[in-house]
Parts: C-alpha cells; structure tokens; sequence
C-alpha cells in the first residue's frame, strides 16, 4: 500500500468510525439500545481499522483487526490493555446482539458502552494522524 493509500484508507475507516458513532446515538435516542451498542462495535472496529492501515497493515477479518490491533498497538504499548479489551468487549456483545434472544442491555450499558467507543475513536484519530504523519487536523464526517 502507497503512503497515498494508507492514508485515503485509514480517513475513510474513521469516517465510516463516525458515521457508526452517530448512527447509535440515534438508535439510542430512539429507544434501540441492543442495536446501539452494536453500532459501537463497529465504531470501534473500523477505529482500528483506521490506525491499522495508517501503520501499512491489511487486517482481512474481525479477528485479523483484533489480533494485529493487539500485537502492533498494544503489546508495544502505544495502546493500553484497555482498548483491548473494550474491542473484544465490545465484539462479544455484537454477536450475542444479533445472535442470541437473551442478550439484553438497558439504555444506560449502551450508553456507557458508546461513549468508551467515542472516547476511544478520538484517541485513535489522533494517533493514526501521527502514524501518517499528520497534525491530525483532518475534518470528521
């Protein structure tokens, strides 16, 4: 990937990132919050997503995101343990949304849960800024 497409491609991941983060505040305010908080998963993977590929990794899968997010952020400390686990958090819940009749969360989980993601997009739009090398300045969607 060119420094070009490492660019164009990690924008349009925190893009699609603030487009997810506006989309469960919506469904939120509406009174959907088990499809909220599915809506922050995907906030928080296409975060990833975004500073993966600003760094010139590829991640082809949910996991691949997750494992390579891990290995390349936080075990070199650039991430805390935290952001780790809020991903996988975060991608246990979306499955158990969609998957499972019994999952259930309140409009308050929800809410917790999307504002860690929306914290967590902002750390990551700053920190793939750098990665780019870039004062992170670019606008949001």
């Amino acid at each position: 990937m060119t420094g070009e497409g490492r660019r164009e491609s990690s924008l349009a991941e925190l893009t699609l990132a603030d487009e997810e983060l506006r989309g469960a505040d919506a469904l939120l305010q509406a009174g959907y919050p088990r499809i909220a908080l599915t809506r922050a998963y995907f906030a928080v993977f296409h975060g990833c997503r975004g500073i993966l590929y600003s760094a010139g990794l590829e991640p082809r899968t949910h996991a691949g995101v997750q494992h390579l997010f891990n290995l390349h952020f936080v075990r070199s400390g650039r991430f805390d343990a935290a952001a780790a686990r809020l991903l996988a958090r975060l991608q246990k819940y979306r499955q158990e949304a969609d998957y499972s009749r019994s999952f259930v969360v309140d409009a308050e989980g929800a809410r917790e849960e999307l504002d860690a993601a929306r914290a967590f997009v902002g750390t990551v739009r700053a920190r793939a800024a750098a990665e780019r090398g870039e004062s992170g300045a670019e606008t949001r969607g």
